[in-house]
């Protein structure tokens, strides 16, 4: 069984990236914001791209180097 972080991180890193909403109905969790700081702390690398003409972004990001060799 994945963790919250574990399952986020796959969304992070597929092409489109994610937005909050996907990133709360894959959780589950309330507070999508506290698990991109999880992941940071983690080491990973997330960047916002502001979607255009909305009011949200689309998270993206890159795994540190250590999870790729696991």
């Amino acid at each position: 069984m994945q963790t919250q972080t574990q399952r986020i991180g796959k969304l992070l890193q597929r092409k489109r990236g994610a937005t909050s909403m996907e990133i709360i109905a894959c959780g589950p969790t309330v507070s999508p914001h506290r698990r991109l700081f999880d992941l940071k702390a983690q080491g990973w690398s997330i960047t916002r791209v502001k979607v255009p003409g909305e009011r949200y972004g689309r998270y993206h990001g890159i795994a540190p180097i250590a999870s790729f060799q696991k």
